[in-house]
């Protein structure tokens, strides 16, 4: 193995020390935010790592970042390995950066393999870093990897704006991304992602290996309420048309009502905004971020006819107008059967006995399944389950375990594992 080969991936724990410094603040986590000028820095540290390692770099005019491997040359098919660099605001350090480094190793240890003769791939490989995957600066989320699979199109993502204003098309070319660069990789044969659990169900099986047959469903709602800004003191509080009181009636009602008739499914109101936000003036207009998950489409319909009935009330209680300003449904992801039976053999070849389960969170592999690419989710054990939180957690002999077992899946894809093929 010679040293441009080698050094890189022995610096892996030295670079994911390095990106996760980026955008951190002592003891509130880590907030790179997707096309911030973290973002920009955390994707140059990721792009140089790979270069040295032999990678040629390419992105799209989204942004999604490709370390390619052209093993095989032109004309041969692709593999995909990869999750994403950008984090929620005070996020944890292993949600999605870990996935992107993980492969990174992989593909290192087998372009060393490929340079010493050992090694001899029928496939290209590309490590992935997707953009917007988190969809915390911009909605909705796995922005890049839905625009690769074609399921969003590429004008409408560089149109979403965030909270100043400022549109995703914009804010990428502040950190030089304006248009793509270099030749991307085409649709791969499969793509395969490797993420840190985000629960606790394999620590409690006492696995150190998960492979995702399915996701749940997710339903996404912005609700708006509008009233008429007023005066705190003088106003008469019959005159008054507060839409933060509106909101704040929703709010209840979405979790009484759905505690009450639709227990097992996840809800949540996690955003607000309020305007004009001044102490001394009736909130005029507040806007709340909700979201349901559950494994039914058809349950998520009914539960979400029930609350927006609720949130119309809140309108009439408080004499307000309700606009629903987005209301989409993400599908549930059934994931390729071919790349989960290549994927358990992997884990048993590298003596781990993994558990098939299910993810409540979406992935971009759920955005590249739902297009018709063949994918894997591969889970290691999070730490008490926590997530989007400066305490989440792997401990490296889980990571060690995911490195080890996704490396053997990618030597097996690149080599045309029947598995994969179609």
């Amino acid at each position: 193995m010679d040293s441009a080969a080698r050094n890189p991936k022995m610096d892996l724990a030295a670079i994911f020390d390095r990106i996760s410094a980026i955008g951190a603040k002592g003891g509130e986590g880590v907030t790179r935010l997707a096309a911030s000028a973290e973002d920009g820095v955390a994707r140059a540290i990721f792009a140089d790592w790979m270069t040295q390692g032999g990678a040629r770099m390419a992105h799209d005019a989204i942004g999604n970042q490709f370390a390619c491997f052209d093993w095989a040359g032109e004309g041969a098919p692709w593999i995909f390995a990869g999750s994403h660099l950008d984090t929620q605001p005070r996020g944890g350090r292993f949600d999605g950066t870990l996935g992107v480094l993980a492969a990174g190793c992989a593909a290192l240890d087998l372009q060393a393999e490929t340079q010493a003769g050992g090694f001899r791939p029928s496939r290209n490989l590309a490590v992935v870093n997707w953009t917007n995957e988190e969809g915390a600066r911009y909605q909705p989320s796995l922005t890049g990897s839905g625009v690769f699979s074609k399921t969003l199109p590429l004008d409408d993502a560089l149109a979403l704006r965030d909270g100043a204003g400022i549109t995703l098309g914009e804010a990428l070319a502040a950190i030089g991304v304006d248009g793509g660069t270099g030749t991307v990789p085409p649709r791969p044969e499969g793509y395969v992602e490797l993420h840190v659990e985000q629960g606790r169900i394999l620590t409690e099986a006492g696995r150190r290996i998960g492979i995702v047959e399915g996701t749940w469903a997710a339903r996404k709602m912005t609700i708006r309420w509008m009233g008429r800004a007023a005066h705190t003191g003088p106003t008469p509080m019959a005159d008054r048309r507060d839409a933060l009181l509106a909101a704040a009636q929703g709010i209840a009602a979405f979790e009484t009502l759905l505690a009450a008739h639709y227990p097992h499914l996840h809800r949540s109101a996690a955003r607000l905004v309020i305007e004009p936000n001044s102490p001394n003036v009736v909130v005029e207009r507040a806007t709340v971020w909700f979201e349901l998950r559950g494994l039914a489409v058809a349950e998520l319909d009914r539960a979400g006819q029930a609350v927006l009935a609720a949130f119309e009330k809140a309108a009439a209680d408080t004499g307000t107008r309700l606009e629903i300003i987005a209301d989409t449904l993400r599908e549930p992801a059934g994931m390729d059967s071919r790349l989960m039976a290549s994927a358990d053999n992997a884990a048993r070849a590298c003596g781990f006995e993994p558990l098939t389960m299910r993810s409540v969170a979406g992935h971009d592999a759920v955005a590249l399944q739902n297009s018709g690419i063949p994918s894997a989710l591969i889970f290691i054990p999070s730490v008490d389950g926590i997530a989007h939180h400066p305490d989440e957690l792997t401990h490296p002999d889980d990571v060690a375990a995911g490195i080890l077992m996704l490396t053997t899946l990618l030597r097996r894809l690149a080599e045309g594992d029947s598995h994969a093929e179609r």
